[in-house]
């Protein structure tokens, strides 16, 4: 088995930058959801309900990163600069401390997107606490999926789809579908990971990424819910990591199973 994909998503929701290598935090990959979109509420604002936030595109571009919106373009610094500080609505039950970043780009995606909202940096991830240091990912710092999981939905599957339905920071290319349920730990070039659980699923997944229009019989997660049900509900495809040894990563690099 060996990495075939790395995929980073600076904004949440948006576009992801996908690097040949990269260098993984306890905090996930370098920059990944380190910014997110906010509404009027500080609550956060997510391709799920709002898919054009997928055409959102950004890239690094020296200490900054570039965001592009409708031919528009916006730099944001890469070391964020500290803000009128703000409590911003997330998964988590309590609000994550935010820097809001830019005005102009703030207009601009309330423009785009037909409502109120503004960009917003993570502040904790400055916290000189590692365990308190957090992005604003969903679950945990990093997403895998493998290839032969993939496969073997697309056999089920009237039309088949691509693993940019599922946004993941990993992909794994490997020949036996599903393996990485029994994972416990698992070593990539410099970097061991530990799979904490499941990757639940949500209606993301039936939102096509390039047309931004959704499947009416609600796939993948129709078929999914005919063999990947979760004991606690929902469906499940890929698995989410916590980084017990930081590390460098590059694709290609062997994935070992440690148990």
């Amino acid at each position: 088995m060996h990495l075939s994909q790395i995929h980073t998503y600076p904004i949440k929701s948006t576009h992801p930058i996908s690097p040949q290598s990269a260098y993984l935090l306890p905090t996930g990959i370098a920059l990944d959801r380190h910014w997110m979109v906010i509404d009027g509420n500080n609550a956060m604002v997510t391709s799920r309900k709002h898919p054009k936030l997928l055409h959102v595109l950004s890239r690094v571009e020296g200490d900054n990163l570039r965001v592009t919106l409708k031919r528009q373009e916006f730099l944001l610094p890469l070391v964020a600069k500290p803000n009128k500080p703000i409590m911003v609505k997330h998964w988590a039950q309590a609000p994550l401390l935010a820097w809001p970043q830019s005005e102009a780009l703030d207009a601009a995606l309330s423009d785009y997107l037909g409502m109120n909202c503004r960009i917003v940096f993570s502040a904790s991830l400055y916290s000189k606490s590692t365990s308190e240091a957090v992005s604003f990912a969903d679950a945990q710092p990093v997403l895998l999926t493998t290839t032969a999981s993939l496969a073997a939905l697309n056999q089920r599957l009237d039309v088949p789809i691509g693993m940019d339905r599922f946004r993941s920071n990993l992909v794994v290319d490997n020949i036996i579908a599903d393996v990485e349920d029994g994972w416990k730990r698992i070593r990539i070039g410099e970097c061991e990971l530990e799979v904490t659980y499941p990757c639940e699923r949500c209606v993301l997944t039936t939102i096509d990424p390039e047309l931004l229009t959704k499947h009416q019989q609600q796939e993948p997660l129709r078929t999914l819910a005919t063999y990947r049900k979760l004991p606690e509900g929902g469906v499940g495809f890929g698995v989410n990591l916590i980084v017990v040894r930081p590390g460098a990563i590059s694709i290609g690099d062997t994935v070992e199973v440690l148990s």
